[in-house]
């Protein structure tokens, strides 16, 4: 069990929750009953009743129901703690924040590469300059900040690869520089701030202001390292170092380097409830498309039997007429040649009632009914 996460088997988590109350049990893992019950529901665990535990202690004995095999085949059972509450399981500790020199001579070799892309980079209408313009950038500065930028930048890759992380970065795919922390890409960027101010005519824009820009861009000099990629819920952590008064963005390169593994974390986290998400989506899909199989096979099988219905009853109708016709003619004196004429009408009409009738087929009328193997 690490810091942030638990993992146990669907077996093991459901002796648990039967063994002890559920808020024992979420107290342990750091978490409230509710949470508890719901990774437990996620996971198809049955949980006991909110009577079960006052029942117990009068003396009934009530056996729990069995453990039910998952469909999808899951049967681990992986729990992470909120960042908020991961602290209260171990004694808390302070852990010093390494203090990383910059070198003035460039020398990791992603560096010289976007060292030499940026030589004959544009200015944008801010005065900044940076890769891939349309796309978001990992360095956005001014020209005269980039020397600085860029070995802020060198020793924080020499930093990261002493921490096993490794750096990466695909000029030709994206304009993404990303460090993989435990298996997991975290996404950073440098930037120069600016300050925006209103634009102030010129003798000839005020001839024709309508053409003229808003606003006009002043340098800061003040560089900002930020990751860029955490997840919106873990938002309230730290994610951006800044210049300011009483510090340079040199001396917080040891604090980024910390933060950037709770980043990871985060990110891993993320990705697990995406997943589940994903996962229960995917449930709700399939049980949606079941319904709605039943329903269409419902319906058609209420349109065949009414049509059973309809057809029955007009041979029936038919049947009728052919008895009342029967019955009639002895009531007149008909000539050989009529009568043979009525008797045709007879058989005939007896044969269409015969085909009318469903059940003059049973066999038919139940292949018609049941669906083929293709059609279910």
């Amino acid at each position: 069990m690490s810091e942030t996460q638990i993992r146990l088997t669907r077996a093991e988590l459901y002796q648990k929750v039967w063994a002890a109350p559920m808020a024992a049990v979420a107290k342990k893992f750091a978490l409230s009953p509710w949470a508890l019950s719901k990774a437990c529901r996620r996971h198809n665990i049955p949980i006991p009743p909110s009577v079960y535990w006052a029942r117990i202690a009068v003396g009934h004995k009530i056996t729990p129901p069995a453990l039910i095999p998952d469909e999808g085949g899951q049967e681990t059972v992986e729990i992470f703690i909120p960042e908020w509450a991961s602290s209260k399981l171990a004694v808390p500790t302070v852990e010093a924040r390494r203090k990383i020199e910059i070198p003035d001579v460039l020398s990791h070799p992603l560096i010289l590469k976007i060292e030499e892309l940026l030589a004959s980079a544009k200015e944008d209408d801010r005065n900044l300059i940076g890769p891939n313009p349309g796309k978001r950038p990992y360095i956005l500065v001014s020209r005269q900040q980039l020397p600085r930028a860029l070995r802020i930048l060198n020793a924080l890759f020499q930093a990261l690869e002493d921490e096993g992380h490794t750096v990466s970065w695909l000029p030709d795919e994206s304009a993404a520089l990303t460090v993989n922390v435990e298996g997991k890409s975290v996404a950073f960027s440098l930037l120069e701030l600016v300050m925006r101010v209103p634009h102030v005519l010129t003798r000839t824009e005020k001839h024709d202001p309508h053409w003229a820009r808003r606003w006009d861009y002043e340098l800061t000099g003040r560089l900002c390292l930020s990751i860029d990629n955490l997840p919106n819920a873990s938002k309230s952590k730290r994610a951006s170092w800044t210049d300011t008064k009483i510090q340079t963005l040199e001396n917080c390169l040891g604090d980024f380097l910390f933060r950037i593994r709770d980043a990871s974390g985060a990110i891993k986290r993320n990705r697990f409830y995406r997943e589940e998400l994903d996962r229960h989506y995917e449930k709700v899909l399939k049980r949606l498309e079941v319904w709605q199989r039943l329903a269409k096979e419902r319906k058609r099988k209420a349109r065949v039997i009414g049509g059973f219905i309809e057809r029955w009853e007009e041979a029936q109708r038919v049947r009728r007429f052919i008895k009342a016709v029967t019955e009639r003619i002895v009531q007149f004196e008909l000539s050989d040649e009529k009568r043979r004429d009525v008797q045709q009408l007879l058989d005939w009409s007896t044969e269409y009632a015969a085909s009318l009738d469903p059940l003059s087929d049973l066999p038919g009328l139940i292949d018609e009914f049941v669906p083929t193997e293709g059609e279910c």
